[in-house]
């Protein structure tokens, strides 16, 4: 079977690792960037390249799998492009971590019966082709999303991809996706940004060699990619400003306990850290 991937960076490049060493798996990329293109090549990670997108229509591709694995927005682009394959035999699934914007191209074109959106729950906070593994899906949540009008063989074939990568599938509605991961996922990236824009704007600027790894931790996801991330708040903003509107009104109300009495505010944390304990 061909797999094509489009885009070779982190996730890409990892699906790629993973799925060399199935046979009977011809795995093609298409990538703007050559040198991520040579490298797979050198690393045997894929078998060739297409150039062009619009070499899909040839016949030896009938029955592919296509992987669209670029930022949130690029997604939105290939995915308008690839409309000459939609209700085709060819199967299209993404991994984006942002849905409702994908389910209007969908809904623009009267839900195409092979479109299978995929977001697998696995990643680093580093990007591009050389920082992708083998490994990376094992054990990972893969969230798909799909109207009642797609194919079952394009649903079992979308299923069949993640489950040779060991990752555990769920399924969830594209809206209801966007909001869980507005708050599971996005707010606590706005959260690492917004503290370090606090940090940036100290008078101390050498605060860092005090402190400890929690703060290094908590900092990492503000080093994750800037334009997957700004395409996914800008996505995503409703949802996301949403929880953060939420957040703002929890601040005030630690900021209230705070300023009161011990008492106060230590049987909040009590109350939070118990409900951490049970449910995270």
């Amino acid at each position: 079977m061909n797999i094509v991937i489009i885009g070779l960076g982190l996730i890409g490049g990892s699906i790629a690792k993973e799925l060399s060493e199935i046979k009977d798996i011809n795995i093609l990329a298409f990538d703007k960037n050559h040198h991520s293109i040579e490298n797979a090549l050198a690393n045997k990670t894929i078998n060739g390249f297409i150039d062009n997108l619009d070499e899909l229509t040839i016949e030896k591709y009938n029955d592919s799998l296509v992987i669209i694995a670029t930022p949130p927005r690029a997604s939105l682009e290939i995915l308008g492009a690839l409309s000459f394959l939609f209700n085709s035999n060819i199967t299209i699934t993404d991994t984006s971590s942002t849905k409702s914007a994908l389910e209007e191209i969908l809904l623009e074109f009267k839900y195409p019966n092979n479109i299978v959106l995929s977001h697998p729950i696995a990643g680093s906070h580093l990007s591009g082709q050389e920082n992708s593994l083998k490994g990376l899906f094992k054990n990972k949540e893969v969230i798909l999303s799909y109207s009642q009008s797609v194919l079952s063989k394009h649903i079992e074939k979308v299923r069949n991809l993640w489950k040779s990568m060991n990752a555990r599938i769920f399924n969830l509605e594209s809206n209801v996706h966007d909001y869980v991961f507005a708050h599971s996922s996005h707010l606590p990236h706005v959260v690492s940004y917004a503290l370090l824009m606090t940090l940036k704007n100290l008078d101390q600027t050498d605060i860092s060699k005090f402190s400890g790894g929690g703060l290094g931790e908590f900092l990492r996801l503000a080093s994750s990619s800037s334009e997957m991330w700004a395409d996914i708040f800008t996505l995503n903003k409703e949802n996301i400003i949403s929880a953060i509107d939420a957040l703002e009104e929890n601040l005030d109300i630690l900021k209230f306990k705070i300023n009161k009495d011990n008492q106060e505010i230590e049987a909040l944390l009590l109350d939070l850290k118990n409900f951490k304990e049970e449910n995270y």
